[in-house]
C-alpha cells in the first residue's frame, strides 16, 4: 500500500486501500468508515486525514490484510438496532442470527417471560430478545470466561442489567428454573468441515463455538435433551443449525419421540433454523 505518510486526502485514502485490499470504491468506503467510526457520509466533509488517524490506520489495514475480521480491527459489531463490543476470540454474530431473531415472534404461542440463551457470545441474541420482549428476564449463559465479560459490558452499556442476568456455565449446569424460550446459537459444523471454512474463521474466531462434532449436532442434542427438563409447558426451543445435517437431525428426533418440530429457511434460501415444542400452529 502506498505509505499513508504520502496521502494527504481522504479520497486518496480510500482509492489506495480499494487497490490494496482489491475491493471497489464502494467497499473501500465502508471499511475506511469503519476503521475510523465515522458515517460514510461523512468521510469527504473533512477531506483531510491527520496524525493520529494515520497512525491507526496504518495499524488496521495491516490486521486487514493479515486476515482479521474487520469486527476484531474495530472491536465493535452492528447487531440489529446496536453497535456491540466484540472481544477477540468471542464468536462474531451473522446476519442470519439477524434474521433467526425475527422468526421468534411468529413461532411462539405466547409472548415468553422467562428466556435462557446458552451460548451468549458478546449477548447479541439476549439484547435483541431483551429489546423485543421488553417485559421478560433473560438469562445468558457462556462456558467462555471472555464471552462472559463480553456480554457483561455490553448490557451494561445498554443499560440491561436488570433484565439480562449472566451466569458462567456449561449448558444447563446448576440452572434449576423452567422457561418459556430456551434459544441457542450452538457449534454446528461438522468437524470434518473445519479445515474448508474461510481463514479468517479459523485463525481468529474460537473454534469451540463453531466446531459441532463428527455431524455437526453433537451440542445440539445436549441443547435438546438436556432442556426438556428446563422447558415450561407451552415452551419453544429454538436452534441454529447446519442444513447438511438435517437429515442426522430428523433421525435423532425420531428415536427422541420429538413430533412437534420445524426446520426454517434462511434468506439465501438455506434451511438454517429449528424449533422444537409448543410451536405457533399459525406459523
Amino acid at each position: 500500500m502506498k505509505s499513508l505518510k504520502n496521502l494527504s486526502s481522504m479520497r486518496e485514502l480510500i482509492k489506495a486501500v480499494s487497490e490494496d485490499l482489491n475491493v471497489d470504491r464502494n467497499e473501500a468506503e465502508l471499511v475506511v468508515a469503519a476503521l475510523i467510526n465515522r458515517p460514510r457520509f461523512e468521510l469527504y466533509m473533512r477531506n483531510s486525514i491527520d496524525e493520529q488517524e494515520r497512525v491507526m490506520l496504518r495499524s488496521r489495514i495491516a490486521q486487514l490484510k493479515n486476515g482479521m475480521p474487520i469486527e476484531y480491527v474495530t472491536n465493535r459489531v452492528q447487531f440489529r438496532n446496536y453497535t456491540l463490543k466484540i472481544f477477540h476470540g468471542v464468536f462474531i454474530p451473522r446476519m442470519e442470527t439477524e434474521y433467526f431473531i425475527e422468526l421468534i415472534p411468529g413461532m411462539l404461542p405466547n409472548a415468553p417471560r422467562k428466556i435462557l440463551e446458552i451460548g451468549t457470545g458478546c449477548g447479541a441474541i439476549s439484547i435483541a430478545l431483551a429489546d423485543l420482549y421488553h417485559d421478560a428476564e433473560i438469562l445468558a449463559t457462556d462456558i467462555s470466561g471472555s464471552a462472559i465479560q463480553n456480554s457483561r459490558e455490553n448490557i451494561i452499556a445498554l443499560k440491561m442489567e436488570s433484565q439480562i442476568s449472566i451466569v458462567r456455565c456449561d449448558l444447563y449446569e446448576g440452572i434449576k428454573d423452567k422457561f418459556d424460550l430456551i434459544i441457542s446459537n450452538p457449534p454446528y459444523i461438522p468437524s470434518e468441515r473445519m479445515q474448508m471454512l474461510p481463514e479468517s474463521v479459523r485463525e481468529f474466531e474460537p473454534l469451540t463455538a463453531i466446531d459441532g462434532g463428527k455431524q455437526g449436532i453433537e451440542f445440539i442434542k445436549r441443547v435438546i435433551l438436556e432442556g426438556r427438563g428446563h422447558l415450561a409447558d407451552a415452551g419453544v426451543i429454538a436452534l441454529e443449525i447446519d442444513e447438511d445435517s438435517i437429515d442426522s437431525l430428523k433421525v435423532f428426533l425420531a428415536t427422541q419421540n420429538i413430533g412437534s418440530f420445524m426446520f426454517c429457511k434462511d434468506p439465501c434460501n438455506k434451511q438454517r433454523f429449528l424449533f422444537l415444542g409448543a410451536i405457533n400452529e399459525k406459523s
